[in-house]
């Protein structure tokens, strides 16, 4: 396939190469074309694709020029469906073919990383496949959601905004959820940047199209108008499950207030893509450089000769140097040799930052400066006040409620805890493949009942954890200020304390994960719409979260790996604590942001400036 390249050699610091996809009969026509240089600055009109390349091999053949070449089926089978839906030769670009994917071509592919974004805006329109593997169910609540986003085009209509709800009423938030969770585009990091840079974006799944921007549209002008619903409450969660950190990444005009209220920064952008996969850890920054240098942030070209850790540093400090606030909110322990500020996005796993408008910090800015450690790495000396210490943690966390195939692979947290609190449900798990969701429900009850054990037994009083335990439940399951949960969230909790007494037909030998008492204590609460909401919404948010209870008998909540000892810091430009780890001097290690109840509003924050001091976060 190298042959192909050397006829199209790319001449300029802006050239691509483009395919000129000849027209087919039908979608079982090999694909034919040619390729073509262009330059950005003179780019002819054409449609970039962007799709999922799922680790597949290039197992089918295509003709360039004449000349047969192997493409993977994705790339494939979306070339078939355009070339079958054109009249007259068309103009693509396909990351596939148009770059050099050979090792020996590093270069040309630093090269082409790094005007990739302006590559996706050159483009006319950007062609979202998600694949060619339908599910009738799927094909249908994707049919609903693509009349739901064409609704905006009535938006002058009297009646737009009860029509607009008549249509939300018709998807079915579960097969979303679905096919959110089943559908691999929607978990890689690199299509963000390429539908947030576009034009025009437009999906195709069966015979169903749907206008991208049509959908923000009619999803914001829902959310902003009529948000005290529930469903409209359910489906915009459903939404962001999908969406979130496309929608995040969206500037200027096209930008949906409504919808991202709270979620506009840039580390907000990615805390929302940590939990994306790229195969190429590398590509966790690099798939959203395009978007970072759009917001007017420099940034070094792409080279994957670089190490991980100095391109996390590097975009990491750029970051903080634009924006000048220190990037906390993003950061959990990782490992003693990986800096503390600076975010692993490599992990994958979900923003585990506590969710609301908090202002610990009294709305003070950020005063820092980056240091030379003696180890030759750097550090951020910053002003902050250590205000008390962690005086015990539950020991596990909760599990969440979702798991691509490709990320249950890797998912060493789940197969940590599970060895904690089920380990005779492992092997079973296993045998049910990527069917793991009443496995998270039955776990995420018993971890539950154990933090409720524990706040109770370690509270000064019963009112005194239950209230603690409102705060941060009601926070992090993101429900409406307006909406009163007080009862709901105490019908949840006598629920999840009342575990029944399951009689089994044969004693001590549990066949089946439904016949758990836990799925019994899951069914009770799923009887409910909205304990059921508060439940799900709740455990949805919370994977990888412990509990844990500071000197003061102060409850919170946070990233696994919170433990006896940590302090609690409170740092100058942060809106959240932050849970920080000695280690000499002035020198701490960042563990976890987290909720600390009773000082997210800035209630602990030194009113005498003199209080303030500096650490060194390393």
């Amino acid at each position: 396939m190298a042959d192909i390249y050397d006829q199209v050699p790319l001449k300029s610091h802006d050239s691509i190469r483009l395919l000129k996809l000849l027209p087919a009969s039908s979608t079982a026509d090999r694909v034919k074309f040619e390729l073509l240089e262009a330059t950005l600055d003179r780019c002819p009109v054409f449609k970039a694709v962007s799709y999922s390349w799922d680790g597949q091999k290039p197992t089918e053949e295509a003709f360039c020029s004449g000349t047969p070449i192997r493409v993977t089926p994705n790339c494939n089978n979306v070339l078939q469906h355009l070339a079958a839906n054109s009249g007259a030769p068309s103009l693509i670009w396909i990351d596939a073919i148009c770059i050099n994917q050979s090792p020996e071509a590093v270069i040309e592919r630093n090269q082409q990383v790094s005007i990739m974004g302006d590559i996706y805006t050159a483009a006319e329109e950007v062609v979202v496949w998600l694949g060619s593997k339908i599910e009738p169910a799927w094909e249908k609540t994707f049919l609903d959601l693509s009349n739901f986003a064409d609704a905006n085009l009535s938006s002058g209509d009297e009646n737009y905004l009860e029509k607009i709800l008549e249509l939300a009423s018709k998807i079915d938030t579960k097969t979303l959820n679905d096919i959110f969770w089943g559908i691999t585009w929607f978990s890689r990091v690199w299509v963000v940047q390429e539908v947030s840079l576009s034009r025009k974006a437009t999906f195709l799944y069966g015979r169903v199209t749907l206008k991208y921007f049509h959908l923000i549209k009619s999803w914001s002008d829902l959310y902003s108008t009529q948000k005290g619903i529930s469903l409209v409450q359910n489906l915009n969660q459903t939404l962001y499950n999908g969406f979130g950190t496309h929608i995040v990444s969206l500037r200027g005009p096209r930008r949906a207030l409504a919808i991202t209220e709270g979620y506009d920064t840039i580390e907000e952008l990615f805390r929302q893509a940590s939990r994306l996969l790229a195969t190429e850890p590398r590509d966790k920054v690099y798939g959203l450089r395009g978007l970072l240098v759009s917001y007017g942030i420099p940034l070094p070209d792409a080279d994957y000769r670089k190490s991980i850790d100095s391109i996390f540093l590097e975009t990491t400090k750029a970051i903080m140097t634009f924006n000048r606030r220190l990037n906390v909110e993003s950061c959990h322990y990782t490992s003693d040799t990986w800096p503390s500020w600076v975010p692993n996005w490599a992990n994958s796993l979900p923003p585990i930052t506590p969710k609301g408008d908090y202002h610990a910090n009294k709305g003070s800015s950020a005063s820092f400066n980056f240091v030379d450690l003696p180890n030759g790495s750097i550090g951020v000396r910053t002003t902050a006040t250590i205000i008390g210490s962690v005086s015990s943690s539950l020991g596990t966390c909760l599990l969440g409620r979702y798991r691509t195939p490709e990320a249950l692979k890797t998912d060493t947290v789940l197969t940590g805890i599970e060895q904690q609190i089920a380990p005779e449900w492992t092997s079973k798990r296993l045998a049910a493949n990527d069917d793991i969701s009443k496995y998270l429900a039955v776990y995420n009850i018993r971890i539950l009942r154990l933090a409720l054990s524990y706040m109770e037994r370690e509270s000064s009083g019963y009112d005194t954890w239950r209230e603690d335990l409102y705060q941060i439940v009601i926070n992090q399951a993101s429900m409406d200020e307006k909406l009163d949960m007080r009862r709901p969230f105490t019908k949840w909790l006598d629920i999840l304390s009342d575990l029944p007494h399951k009689r089994l037909q044969n004693p001590g030998v549990l066949a089946d994960i439904n016949d758990t008492p836990e799925m019994e204590v899951y069914n009770r609460i799923s009887a409910s719409d909205t304990i059921s909401e508060l439940h799900e919404l709740f455990t949805a948010a919370t994977y990888f979260w412990t509990f844990f209870k500071t000197d003061s008998g102060a409850f919170g909540a946070g990233a696994y790996g919170i433990t006896s000892g940590d302090k609690v810091a409170l740092i100058a430009g942060t809106c959240m604590p932050a849970i920080v780890r000695h280690v000499r001097g002035d020198n701490y290690r960042i563990i976890a942001p987290a909720f600390v109840c009773g000082i997210m509003q800035g209630e602990a924050w030194p009113k005498e400036k003199e209080r303030l001091g500096s650490i060194v976060i390393i």
